[in-house]
């Protein structure tokens, strides 16, 4: 597994039906369409697949099965991994860095950080193309030099994700611990290519890599909102980054809430969401305002490039047992639609149960190493999985969502 993956890298003579031949490496395979980077130049290319030899179509489809399934094994390897830490690992936070939990906490409205927060030029070496910055909680590696006034409005934006994380009443304990001991790591990089050589999923816009622990979170800078311009990459104010807040807040859950059975998928991507969805501008999440916001996102597509999952208000459900007790493989094959259900029920048991009770049962239950059926009977709290289904129905119809469960 993965020989024709480890080949590619010193590339390869590939031959098109013309008997034209070029020597190349592979970047990645869209449908019919094959991104390569060329040995002489440099440079990235896109040829279709039919142009090609049969013995090259037959060469690209091996190294994309093998490189699917180089991926599965290292998912099953970081889940394995993870799995082998809850229960352990937020304990160890806890202890070490003096922590409490927080459920008891009020929800908070307005979080906000200082803009004049300290940024630390850490390295900046056009040779590697290795650009590196710190702020109070964030190490930021980028593969090009952006500009101070960019460098300031990601730390910015980083360290105010952080902060909100921290005051949610949920208790994950890794947005509590101190940056300077425990900093946070994100990856840019200037275009989507390099982006899926460095380990980026196909399809993916970002991503958070968990290793046990701390992870990474990865993202090109198409995925944000920058523009190009002549003195480098500036600030754009009319784009969404709702895709580097999603995968920050990954990082900062605590890995009890992202790798259970039972919550992965429908309540690690619904909690993800809802700090992606949060109003923010300028070092403040607005979070009083929160449930127009994540109406009109789940229900429509935002203007201006802000994004939605467009999946109308009034759309069919899957049964909720299915639902939220499949796997986060299969959550993933309609992630645009799951991933909309997961923040209206995310929100429905942060906010329109008559208490938090049933929430944070679900979440201690998480803690203490509940998976599965296990860990929903907590949420449950002694009601069927039809008994919740009406209760989201009936709790979100009022608010412009009608959802029929199947």
């Amino acid at each position: 597994m993965g020989a024709l993956l480890a080949d590619d890298v010193h590339g390869r003579v590939f031959t098109d039906t013309q008997g034209r031949k070029i020597q190349a490496e592979i970047v990645n395979l869209d449908g019919d369409r094959l991104m390569i980077k060329l040995q002489k130049t440099g440079k990235t290319a896109e040829v279709k697949m039919e142009i090609l030899s049969k013995a090259d179509r037959e060469y690209v489809m091996q190294w994309m099965r093998d490189k699917k399934a180089l991926a599965a094994q290292q998912r099953a390897h970081r889940h394995e991994h993870s799995q082998s830490g809850v229960n352990n690992h937020t304990s160890h936070l806890m202890t070490q860095y003096d922590l409490k939990e927080n459920y008891d906490a009020k929800w908070p409205r307005l979080v906000s950080t200082d803009i004049g927060i300290d940024i630390t030029v850490m390295s900046e070496d056009e040779n590697k193309r290795e650009f590196v910055y710190h702020s109070p909680n964030y190490e930021f590696v980028c593969d090009v030099k952006l500009t101070k006034n960019v460098v300031k409005k990601f730390a910015v934006m980083f360290e105010a994700t952080r902060e909100y994380c921290r005051l949610l009443p949920i208790s994950t304990m890794k947005a509590h611990v101190p940056g300077g001991e425990f900093r946070h790591k994100i990856l840019l990089f200037e275009d989507k290519e390099t982006y899926m050589q460095k380990g980026g999923m196909p399809g993916s816009a970002g991503v958070f890599v968990s290793r046990g622990g701390n992870g990474v979170v990865m993202v090109p800078l198409t995925s944000l909102g920058v523009i190009k311009g002549k003195a480098g990459y500036r600030y754009d104010y009319d784009k969404s980054n709702k895709t580097l807040t999603h995968e920050i807040a990954h990082q900062l859950t605590d890995i009890e809430y992202i790798s259970s059975p039972g919550s992965r998928g429908w309540f690690s991507e619904g909690l993800a969401e809802y700090v992606a969805v949060t109003p923010y501008r300028s070092g403040k999440f607005m979070a009083g305002s929160i449930l127009d916001e994540i109406r009109d996102y789940v229900t429509a597509y935002g203007e201006k490039g802000r994004g939605g999952r467009a999946l109308g208000e009034k759309f069919e459900a899957p049964d909720l047992e299915k639902y939220m007790l499949q796997s986060y493989e299969s959550f993933t094959q309609d992630a645009n639609f799951n991933y909309g259900l997961g923040l209206l029920m995310t929100y429905y048991i942060f906010h329109m149960e008559d208490d938090r009770t049933n929430a944070v049962a679900f979440l201690k239950a998480l803690k203490k190493g509940k998976r599965g059926q296990e860990a929903v009977d907590a949420l449950l709290n002694g009601r069927s999985y039809e008994q919740l289904e009406e209760q989201i129905a009936k709790a979100w119809k009022p608010r412009g969502v009608k959802i029929s469960f199947r």
